[in-house]
Parts: structure tokens; sequence; C-alpha cells
């Protein structure tokens, strides 16, 4: 089950880059001109912004969750405890650090069933209809 949920995760990370994180990354590009990395952050926090907004406001899941079925429980509707469980996938984006984040977070996923992002945020991503 963990490796179905494991698959289900990527492919709504997938869906969620190529519909939301791609197209902000070439609207700030069109608007700011050259690529330069205060554009690429830009992107990224459009990206999280988008995730804590979809999760409080569309009862845990994002357009790529919906359609991998997920959701993300419990669903707080508070906007700083969302934003405090995104803000933790910021430490995946930094330079030379962020592989490690990453590598942590698998490594407590194997071990937990949770990322390090669901586990700070004390959240769980589950099959939508299911416990």
């Amino acid at each position: 089950m963990k490796k179905i949920l494991f698959i289900q995760r990527v492919l709504a990370a997938l869906i969620d880059i190529l519909v939301i994180y791609l197209p902000s990354q070439f609207l700030v590009f069109i608007l700011f001109g050259r690529e330069n990395s205060y554009q690429n952050w830009l992107s990224i926090i459009l990206f999280l912004v988008y995730n804590v907004l979809s999760t409080v406001y569309f009862s845990g899941q994002t357009i790529g969750k919906y359609f991998a079925s997920l959701k993300v429980t419990p669903v707080t509707k508070s906007l700083m405890e969302m934003g405090q469980r995104e803000a933790i996938k910021l430490l995946y984006f930094l330079p030379l650090v962020g592989f490690i984040f990453m590598i942590l977070s698998l490594l407590i996923y194997i071990k937990e069933g949770r990322f390090l992002h669901d586990k700070f945020a004390k959240s769980e991503v589950i099959v939508y209809g299911r416990n």
C-alpha cells in the first residue's frame, strides 16, 4: 500500500507541476524578461501559495491530489498551519542542502509512510474516501 501511495503522490506532484508550476514559471518569465534566481524563487513561492490555498479551501486537495484520489488530513482551515507544512518544502529547493533534505524526507517516508513536511505539520496524505 505504501508503494502505491508513493506512486500516487508522485503522480499528483507531476500533475501540479505541469498544471501550475510550469505555467507560473512561464508567466513570471514573460512578465520579468530573462531568467534569474529571483524569478525561480518567485515561481516556487507562487507554487507553494497555490498548495496552501487549494489544500485549505478544497478539502485537502490540490488539482494533482484530486486526480490522484488523494487528500491531506487532518485538513485544517488555518492558512498558518497549512503554510507551515508548505514552507518546509522550501528546504527541498535550497542550493546544495536541498538534496540532503530530499534524501532525509525519502528516508522518513520509507520508515514512517510520511514525508518530512507531513511529519513536521502532523499531517498525512491518504487515499480519498478511505481511512
